[in-house]
């Protein structure tokens, strides 16, 4: 066990190091988003597609903050027996900030984060919604050149607006980097 944690600390030591004058300032961030439904907690909403954008300051190599918007958008035509002929078209939006914490490498970052917010979801059938939202997630941006990499991130968070109760987020995209620490 303790033969484990020494070569895991030597090799996570080994990837900072590498990177360590590589660390951006900032970076912001876009991509495409899949919100999946669970068709009898987030009724009358189904799998849902849209986008995310996002920037995090860093603090140092290791540490920074981000804020997170994303936007989701389903038309689902079948609500089930109940209701014949109804089609719901809803949007759903989530404001999200919080810590992240970055492992980095040469060329491959992985990252962690906590999500705290708000997520709100609107119908063309008369249902809306707000709520508290939080959660966690984490991804890995591999770098295509200095100042760009491509984003694959996976998010679970929970929230009080029905419209999202406990959902899973996937999303893929870039990331634009700026500055040097």
């Amino acid at each position: 066990m303790q033969r484990a944690a020494i070569v895991l600390l030597l090799l996570l030591t080994g990837l900072t190091g590498v990177a360590y004058a590589q660390t951006p300032r900032a970076d912001v961030s876009g991509a495409l988003s899949f919100l999946p439904s669970d068709e009898l907690d987030d009724f009358p909403r189904g799998d849902s597609t849209g986008f995310q954008v996002g920037a995090t300051f860093h603090i140092n190599r290791w540490f920074g903050v981000f804020a997170d918007l994303g936007g989701h958008y389903n038309t689902n035509s079948d609500l089930g027996p109940n209701f014949p002929g109804v089609t719901a078209e809803s949007t759903v939006y989530e404001y999200l900030f919080g810590p992240r914490f970055t492992f980095r490498g040469s060329r491959v970052d992985g990252f962690v984060h906590g999500l705290f917010g708000a997520c709100t979801g609107h119908t063309n059938i008369g249902f809306s919604d707000t709520g508290l939202t939080f959660g966690g997630g984490g991804g890995v941006d591999v770098g295509i050149t200095r100042n760009l990499a491509a984003r694959a991130q996976f998010d679970l968070f929970g929230s009080f607006a029905d419209i999202v109760d406990v959902n899973s987020r996937f999303a893929v995209g870039l990331v634009l980097k700026f500055g040097t620490r």
